[in-house]
C-alpha cells in the first residue's frame, strides 16, 4: 500500500480553519468604526495572517498531481478529478442560490440559478472551487513541464510568476482580473507545492520561515490599516489578495513550516490529535464547501438563536464560539452525509485517498 504523506493532511486541516475562522470574523475587519481600534487592530492582525489559506489548497494540490507517478491520459485525469468534485459543488451551489432567493423574498428559480451557476459562484466563497476546476484542466500540461524541467528551469518559471504576481500589484488596471488572470496568479502556487515539496525539510531553518512569515503579516496588516484609514473605514484588501506577491511568500513560508509537521511531532505521535488532523484533512473541502451555510444559519437566528462574532456582546468571545460550532457541524454533517447512498454523491466530495497518515501503530 502506497505510503501516505501525513503532512498533506496538516496542510489541509490548517488552511481549512483558517478559512472557517476568517469568515467568521470578517464582519469585525470589514467595520473598524465601529470596533475600539485595539479590538479591530487585532482581528486585523488575525486577517493577514490567514490570507494564504487558499494558496496552501493549491500548493497540496501541487504537490499530489505534479507529482504523481500515475499515467493517466488527458481526459482521464481531468475525469477523476471532475467526478469527484463537480456534483457536489453544484449541489451546494443551488443550496446557495436557493437560499439567497429566500433570503431576498424571490420566487426559487432553477434555471435562474443553473444559469448563475454557468456565469460564476452563486455564493461568496465558491469563487475557489471554480479555480480548482480550471486549474485541473491545465495540471496534465504543468505535470508534463515539470518532469522535463531541470531545476534551474522550475526556477526560472517560480520568478516569471512572481513577476507577473508583483506587476499586477503594482499596476492592477494592466491585467484585467478575469477568469484567466486568476488562474495564471493561482496556478503559480501548484509549482510551488510541488518544488517545495522536493525541498529537503527544513528543520533547522524553521526560525527563518517563522521571521519571514512574521514579518509579513505585520507589514500587510500595518499597510492595510493605513489604506482603510484613508478610505475613511472601509476595509482595502489590496495587500490581503491571495495573489499579492508577499502574500505568496507568507505561503511559501507557513507550507515549510507545516511541512515540517512529519512523524516525528507531536501532533503525529498523539493518535488522537492525529485522528482530528487526519478528519479535518480528508473533509476539508467538504467543509469549505458547505461551512457558510452554517453561518448563515447562526448569524440570522434561523435555528431559534443568534451565534455570531458578536455573541457574549464581544468578538474575543463571539468569534472563537461561532468559528468552533461553525467547524463542527460543517464536519457533523459532512460524515452524516457520507454515510447515505446516493446523497452522499450528490452533496460530499469523496476524500481523497492520496493523503493522511500511514497506517502505523497509535
Amino acid at each position: 500500500m502506497k505510503r501516505r504523506v501525513f503532512y498533506v493532511d496538516v496542510v489541509r486541516a490548517f488552511a481549512c480553519l483558517l478559512v472557517v475562522m476568517s469568515h467568521v470574523f470578517a464582519p469585525v475587519c470589514a467595520a473598524m468604526n465601529h470596533y475600539p481600534r485595539p479590538v479591530w487592530w487585532i482581528f486585523n492582525l488575525f486577517d493577514s495572517f490567514i490570507r494564504p489559506s487558499a494558496a496552501l489548497y493549491v500548493m497540496i494540490s501541487g504537490k499530489l498531481f505534479l507529482g504523481s507517478s500515475r499515467e493517466d491520459s488527458y481526459l482521464r485525469f481531468v475525469w477523476n478529478r471532475y467526478s469527484r468534485v463537480f456534483l457536489p459543488f453544484f449541489t451546494w451551489s443551488m443550496i446557495y442560490a436557493f437560499y439567497n432567493a429566500r433570503e431576498e423574498g424571490t420566487p426559487w428559480a432553477p434555471g435562474l440559478a443553473v444559469l448563475q451557476f454557468l456565469k460564476g459562484p452563486t455564493e461568496y466563497h465558491l469563487w475557489f472551487m471554480y479555480l480548482i476546476l480550471g486549474l485541473y484542466l491545465v495540471m496534465p500540461a504543468m505535470r508534463r513541464f515539470v518532469r522535463w524541467a531541470p531545476p534551474q528551469g522550475l526556477a526560472g518559471a517560480l520568478a516569471l510568476w512572481m513577476g507577473f504576481l508583483v506587476v499586477n500589484f503594482l499596476f492592477p488596471g494592466y491585467a484585467r482580473w478575469g477568469f484567466v488572470t486568476i488562474l495564471l496568479s493561482y496556478g503559480g502556487y501548484a509549482i510551488l507545492g510541488y518544488a517545495l515539496d522536493k525541498a529537503n525539510t527544513l528543520h533547522p531553518k524553521t526560525g527563518v520561515a517563522l521571521c519571514l512569515c512574521a514579518g509579513i503579516v505585520v507589514f500587510n496588516a500595518a499597510a492595510t490599516y493605513v489604506s482603510t484609514i484613508r478610505r475613511g473605514g472601509t476595509l482595502d484588501e489590496r495587500f490581503y489578495f491571495g495573489a499579492a506577491p508577499l502574500v505568496a511568500l507568507q505561503a511559501a513560508a507557513m507550507f515549510l513550516l507545516l511541512k515540517n509537521v512529519d512523524e516525528d511531532s507531536f501532533a503525529f505521535k498523539n493518535a488522537r490529535l492525529r485522528a482530528v488532523v487526519t478528519r479535518l484533512g480528508r473533509n476539508s473541502y467538504n467543509i469549505y464547501l458547505n461551512h457558510a451555510l452554517f453561518i448563515w444559519l447562526f448569524t440570522q437566528g434561523t435555528l431559534g438563536f443568534i451565534l455570531s462574532h458578536n455573541t457574549g456582546s464581544s468578538p474575543w468571545v463571539g468569534v472563537p464560539l461561532t468559528g468552533a460550532a461553525v467547524l463542527a457541524c460543517s464536519l457533523g454533517l459532512t460524515l452524516l452525509l457520507q454515510r447515505i447512498p446516493i446523497i452522499s454523491t450528490l452533496f460530499v466530495i469523496t476524500p481523497p485517498l492520496d493523503s493522511g497518515t500511514p497506517i502505523t501503530g497509535s
